[in-house]
């Protein structure tokens, strides 16, 4: 079986696999897949396995009490370590003494928590002390006062949290770099870290003309190719194809990843060294691999992004 980039083993449709299990277990796993499940009757009333159909299950949805409930109950899966508590503020006002911020929750008077992504940044407090709570919201002792804000997608955090993950009603995630990666893998990573399928959309494919090699370079290990308008076409990340360099310079030939760019260059690591410089080339041997991620519209490592969010991804097309 192929792995992911967490290296988490995938079924054949590029699903992160889980096995079947026994037992007073969390409804699991949060991931589109299919299972082959039929049976036909016996003579004696007894079931045999035959031709399979497919039924389809569904991702987590933090609309629904029961997945919420999973996901506050269990954040530390398969570990079964309880969450400490991260809740969505979907409201908050400030009166100069008290900031009172709507959140379903299950914070306790004295709990210390952080409270970030409101439009307002006054109502953004760290190490905050709940003075009142009850199921529905929580109120701190701050002398913020920016009017009444609704519409919020916020988050409180107890301080004693295990982690960013922990908790239900979170609603946000840490979008994932998937520019390198092949369609179907950059669809499985995105769906791990939170995005629902229908907030994924693969655009259509970029334009992959190969592009006529100038220069070629290497210092070390670290190669460079010049070629017009290269730093753009091929941004840091992406898998590029390198080909038709004749020796000295074949050593460069290959399928590598983009380490740095310039307006007319890409860098990339070789596994062999050796100094090379080499102008003056009419060479067509650079192009993008076609299928893999050239760009994603949300930059890799974004934090409090929500759930909801939508994200495009952008293939390269077939070489042309």
């Amino acid at each position: 079986m192929a792995l992911n980039n967490n290296g988490h083993l995938l079924d054949d449709s590029g699903n992160v696999a889980v096995d079947f299990v026994w037992g007073p277990l969390p409804v699991q796993p949060n991931d589109e897949r299919a299972a082959s499940i039929s049976q036909i009757g016996g003579s004696t009333d007894d079931y045999a396995w035959a031709a399979t159909t497919k039924v389809a299950s569904t991702r987590l949805d933090a609309a629904l009490d029961n997945h919420a409930a999973v996901e506050a109950a269990w954040g530390g899966y398969p570990a079964f370590v309880s969450a400490a508590g991260n809740f969505q503020v979907t409201a908050v006002s400030g009166n100069g003494t008290t900031v009172s911020y709507t959140a379903q929750n299950s914070l306790a008077v004295g709990d210390s928590v952080n409270i970030t992504g409101l439009s307002a940044g006054a109502y953004n407090l760290s190490a905050a002390t709940v003075a009142t709570a009850n199921n529905l919201g929580f109120t701190v002792t701050n002398a913020a006062n920016a009017g009444i804000i609704t519409g919020q997608r916020g988050k409180v955090e107890l301080v004693t949290a295990l982690t960013a993950a922990d908790g239900a009603g979170i609603g946000y995630i840490v979008v994932p770099s998937v520019v390198g990666d092949t369609t179907a893998l950059a669809l499985d990573e995105l769906k791990d870290a939170g995005y629902e399928a229908g907030s994924i959309t693969t655009a259509a494919a970029a334009t992959n003309a190969v592009s006529t090699i100038t220069a070629v370079a290497r210092t070390g290990t670290t190669a460079t190719i010049t070629s017009a308008g290269s730093g753009a076409k091929y941004p840091v990340g992406t898998k590029i194809t390198v080909a038709s360099l004749v020796s000295p310079n074949d050593v460069l030939n290959g399928t590598y990843t983009v380490t740095a760019v310039a307006t007319n260059t890409v860098s990339y690591t070789t596994t062999t060294s050796g100094a090379l410089s080499t102008s003056g080339l009419t060479v067509a041997g650079l192009s993008g691999v076609a299928g893999t991620i050239k760009t994603q519209s949300t930059a890799a490592n974004t934090a409090t992004v929500a759930t909801t969010a939508t994200i495009t991804i952008t293939p390269f097309a077939t070489v042309s």
